[in-house]
């Protein structure tokens, strides 16, 4: 049997990270050795950490997410290393699915809901290529429309997948890496605070990096980050640097930002004025789509009360899209001021 280590980077999210470890173990069939890094510099969270952790390391300073882990990985014996935000719930047997695929690195299917109807995005590289499309489409309404369907349909065939398959990118919040894997590739850059690390470390690993859809975790999503004033600009510090590294730092600064959803729309009713049949709900904190949240069925129009008590922002954009054609069909907007009424467009 594989031996498994768990590496949680906490900060100021013992609770959290407590329910993370706790299914982290109920999906494991063997022994999970647990190793938790505290990046919150608060003796509070190191003792609440103790009494649920095999391994508790108090970071002298905020190491950041990488850091965290290149700090904790000494301390796990596994020889598979799942890391992961404490804002993680690990579904059934999810542990063993990522362990047991083989590759270098393994990342589960993401949700949104306790109930897994409503999947995350895939993760983009970044890629010089992926910048300049983007440069491109905000700077052009017509490419930016055909890079909404492309995405759109790339999404969509992402969430359908249902077998283990290469891909070239993963989300950070859960990666099941070889031990071998992470040495060879030297750990993770700590130059990346916060963001693109995990990015960073794909385009270094040698060895295949895998999408498991039958391990499924609910990713809380943001829960650590959204309380921090400095997140923002760590992200922005971050994408600098990850550009400047690996391409597209030039195209960057073309990048045009302007709204895509009009500030005077009009108060209105969710409910969909058409057949949902084929047709693919999306929920989104940016009025663009760039990254959106998706469900299959005809059966859900809003996101459930499960995901706005975790949301941390105040609006979400909504829309439905014919799966075939990419074609939007309806758009609106929730706010959490104004829960049940919504902004149609």
């Amino acid at each position: 049997m594989t031996s498994i280590s768990l590496l949680v980077i906490n900060f100021h999210s013992a609770s959290l990270a407590a329910d993370a470890i706790r299914t982290a173990r109920a999906a494991s069939s063997g022994p999970l050795q647990t190793v938790v890094v505290d990046n919150s510099d608060d003796p509070a969270e190191v003792e609440a950490l103790r009494a649920i952790a095999d391994v508790v390391i108090a970071a002298p300073r905020n190491l950041g997410y990488a850091g965290g882990i290149n700090a904790g990985r000494r301390s796990c014996d596994g020889e598979v290393i799942v890391v992961s935000n404490p804002d993680v719930r690990f579904g059934d047997a999810a542990i063993d699915r990522l362990a047991d695929v083989g590759a270098a690195v393994a990342g589960p299917a993401l949700f949104w809901d306790e109930a897994h109807r409503w999947m995350l995005p895939p993760a983009d590289l970044q890629t010089r290529s992926e910048v300049i499309d983007r440069v491109i489409a905000s700077r052009s309404r017509t490419w930016a429309g055909r890079r909404d369907r492309r995405r759109f349909a790339a999404r969509v065939a992402f969430w359908s997948l249902d077998k283990p398959t290469r891909v070239r990118a993963l989300s950070g919040a859960v990666m099941a890496v070889r031990a071998g894997a992470l040495e060879a590739a030297g750990g993770f850059d700590e130059r990346f605070a916060l963001y693109f690390e995990e990015n960073d470390f794909l385009r270094r690993v040698r060895g295949d990096v895998v999408y498991v859809p039958a391990a499924r975790c609910r990713h809380l999503y943001n829960q650590s980050a959204a309380g921090s004033s400095e997140a923002a600009a760590l992200y922005a510090q971050s994408e600098l640097r990850y550009l400047r590294k690996w391409g597209g730092h030039f195209a960057k600064r073309f990048e045009q930002h302007r709204p895509d959803f009009s500030a005077k729309s009009r108060m209105g009713e969710s409910v969909l004025p058409f057949d949902r049949d084929g047709v693919v709900i999306e929920a989104s904190p940016l009025a663009s789509f760039e990254t959106a949240a998706g469900h299959f069925g005809n059966d859900v129009v809003d996101v459930p009360d499960e995901i706005w008590s975790t949301y941390r922002g105040e609006v979400l954009y909504l829309r439905a899209v014919d799966r075939r054609s990419g074609r939007v069909l309806h758009s609106w907007a929730k706010a959490r001021s104004l829960r049940g009424r919504t902004m149609e467009r």
